[in-house]
């Protein structure tokens, strides 16, 4: 993908089968172009930076905000230092080469020092969690807006990850906009997971409600862990309000439960998700097993998760026929398929001087997508779509969404395609991706 937002909203037609609880959704942000939930708050602060007219930018947080922020600052010159505190020599083997500011004293002071280096050298605070917080809310509470914009007003739960509780009162608030707008009745119970001890919201929930301390174990902090344990939050009341105003909860999960839950979901949805960002489907899990879900509608918001797809661009008809590959697109399209000698001409066309992408999982084919050359320059855009399909089963796993990304990429975003006007996903995809409705094409029939 060339921008943050709008990823796919899988359904998990296999865990369905294995809970009986109603429809499960896996909202899929490793699906954002640096493959994690952060990229949505990273592209905003490095515009941010660049609004304000400023070239520098210091940035701290987990790994994967980090690596979001040096993504997206990249892609516009900014440039970046990163700060880097006591006990945390995990940076600098992580970011070799990347410029770091070294604090001497305690991360219980970040926010204060970070802020105060910004402001006396003249450059943009870009750090996840201490600085501006509307900058980090709002453009995770798209996600919530995703959520009802696809599945409508009767959506259940909503599983997400705790750390500093940002994500929680995003959703709330994207949830509580579409109620607003009359586009959600109800708003969805919103379970907040984390580990059993050392996160602040979760402990002073605990605290505030005199909860029996059930999980009374030494929680280590490792690569699992290390995200989760934080020192303070700003959005406390907001993050414990979200969680009430919904009748949601926050759910306590432990090492051993959330290796074997995210183990279970790559076996039965092909999902890449990393452990320590496995939480959110943990407390699905947990619940489910526990027989405490209701049936409806469940989403669970995996902050890295995506595909397992590999790319494949098609140089020749050695390894895959054209006829085979005629097949697929044939098969794939179904009632939008053209005949088959026009798709074999396409092909050709497409090895000759277009491209040709295949998504496979597994080494089997689960998508196509066909790149035909228009001979133009300026005239009209050098490069067609001439057709993107997927296999049968494939829907809402974000394969279209990733073809055409490659195939942005490919032809340098000089690229036109045709699309059905009644086809309203398709036509959100496209414009997703940036594509704009110039003009209806019109073509005479002799007939």
């Amino acid at each position: 993908m060339n921008i943050s937002g709008k990823t796919p909203l899988m359904r998990a037609k296999n865990l369905e089968k294995i809970f009986d609880v109603g429809e499960i959704y896996l909202k899929l942000e490793g699906a954002n172009p640096s493959h994690h939930k952060y990229d949505r708050i990273a592209e905003v602060m490095v515009r941010d930076c660049i609004m304000k007219g400023q070239d520098t930018l210091l940035t701290d947080g987990a790994l994967d905000y980090i690596s979001a922020v040096l993504f997206f600052a990249a892609r516009s010159d900014v440039n970046v230092k990163i700060a880097r505190f006591k006990g945390e020599k995990w940076k600098e083997s992580t970011f070799s080469g990347e410029e770091f500011i070294a604090f001497s004293n305690s991360p219980s002071e970040k926010a204060h020092l970070i802020d105060a280096y910004c402001r006396d050298n003249e450059i943009y605070n870009a750090s996840n969690g201490y600085h501006n917080k509307n900058l980090s809310v709002i453009p995770l509470q798209k996600i919530g807006e995703e959520i009802v914009d696809r599945l409508g007003e009767e959506i259940t739960t909503v599983f997400t990850q705790l750390s500093y509780g940002y994500t929680v009162s995003a959703l709330h608030n994207g949830f509580m906009d579409k109620w607003v707008s009359g586009e959600l009745d109800v708003t969805p119970k919103i379970y907040s997971c984390t580990i059993p001890k050392g996160n602040f919201i979760f402990d002073d929930y605990r605290k505030s409600y005199a909860l029996e301390d059930l999980e009374n174990y030494r929680v280590s902090v490792n690569k699992y862990t290390r995200d989760l344990f934080t020192g303070d939050s700003f959005l406390l009341e907001e993050t414990l309000q979200a969680i009430y105003d919904t009748q949601g909860n926050l759910l306590s999960i432990d090492e051993s439960l959330l290796k074997e839950s995210v183990q279970m979901l790559k076996k039965q949805e092909n999902i890449l998700l990393s452990t320590e960002e496995g939480y959110p489907f943990a407390g699905f899990y947990k619940m489910a097993k526990n027989g405490e879900l209701e049936k409806g509608k469940h989403v669970i918001v995996l902050n890295d998760g995506r595909s397992d797809l590999t790319m494949i661009r098609i140089k020749d008809f050695d390894t895959y026929s054209k006829e085979t590959l005629g097949s697929f697109i044939e098969e794939w399209l179904q009632n939008y398929k053209d005949p088959i000698e026009e798709t074999l001409d396409a092909l050709d066309h497409g090895i000759e001087d277009g491209f040709i992408l295949l998504a496979l999982r597994n080494n089997v084919p689960q998508g196509i997508c066909l790149v035909v050359n228009t001979g133009f320059e300026n005239f009209i855009p050098t490069y067609h779509l001439a057709y993107i399909a997927t296999k049968e089963g494939n829907k809402g796993r974000g394969i279209a969404t990733t073809l055409i990304s490659e195939m942005l990429e490919l032809t340098g975003g000089n690229m036109s395609l045709h699309v059905d006007l009644p086809n309203k996903r398709a036509r959100k995809l496209y414009e997703k991706l940036g594509f704009k409705a110039k003009y209806y094409r019109m073509i005479h029939s002799p007939n």
